[in-house]
């Protein structure tokens, strides 16, 4: 899961707590912080009261899976061949549970916390957009500016943050996307020898929308690796490329831009 403020980072640590030790689930969660532009910053933060989180957050309660002399149990990464595939198989059920147990989270969130949060993606200004950037963490800030100013200017341009990476919000992507002509992915990795040598938001993507009906252009773009910033001259650069691309432009869709790299 990749947050874009500090307060996300807090808030998605309950969440995150909630749907792992669910016994449904059981499975780690990883909250992804870009470096230096949230670890090492300051920032505002409404911490919850005590009581709030008791209320949201069950204590930690593994039931019949508790290790005990009584009740041997293996708790290990590690298997014998003889196992994996079920073990594998028993991982694969729980992350599909994930979803339902991520979206009653945010519900449940949303109405202690008085949030209005949409659980696996954030849609930004995406009402009427004719193209649509995409991307995770504190890559919002800069697409959101850009954004407003490409708007001011008369041009219809949305933004899709991807909050959860695991389960890949394949459903609302589809439903994000489908209306637009085309998508720019501004991935902050590199997937080396990957499909068009992209990143790994681009090449998820890629995949999820393949089935829609109405697919539009995708174009892939690499941008702020090592903490580089990204500004907004880039994403509206990305933007223009994509208002090419969606009236028939020539350009090419199978390749991955870099933006802001030295010459």
């Amino acid at each position: 899961m990749w947050v874009d403020t500090a307060q996300e980072a807090l808030d998605t640590a309950l969440i995150a707590y909630r749907v792992a030790e669910d016994k449904r689930v059981f499975l780690p969660c990883a909250i992804s912080c870009d470096g230096a532009f949230l670890t090492h910053s300051q920032s505002l933060v409404n911490v919850p009261t005590q009581e709030m989180v008791d209320s949201f957050l069950p204590r930690y309660d593994r039931a019949e899976k508790q290790l005990h002399p009584d009740n041997p149990i293996t708790i290990a990464p590690q298997a014998n061949e003889d196992w994996v595939m079920e073990i594998r198989k028993q991982s694969d059920m729980a992350a599909r549970r994930a979803r339902g147990v991520i979206t009653e989270a945010y519900e449940d969130f949303n109405a202690k916390f008085g949030r209005d949060v949409e659980p696996f993606i954030e849609r930004y200004m995406m009402e009427d957009a004719e193209v649509a950037l995409v991307g995770m963490g504190t890559l919002a800030m800069p697409v959101k500016v850009a954004v407003r100013k490409l708007r001011e200017q008369g041009k219809k341009v949305g933004f899709v943050r991807v909050r959860w990476f695991r389960p890949f919000p394949t459903p609302e992507l589809q439903d994000a996307l489908s209306r637009v002509k085309a998508v720019g992915v501004i991935d902050r990795d590199y997937s080396f020898g990957s499909t068009y040598f992209s990143g790994v938001l681009s090449n998820e993507l890629r995949s999820a929308l393949y089935p829609v009906a109405n697919r539009p252009k995708i174009l892939s773009f690499i941008a702020g690796l090592g903490g580089r910033e990204v500004n907004t001259d880039n994403v509206i650069d990305v933007a223009n490329r994509l208002f090419k691309a969606a009236s028939g432009g020539d350009i090419d869709d199978r390749d991955t831009y870099w933006l802001g790299v030295r010459e």
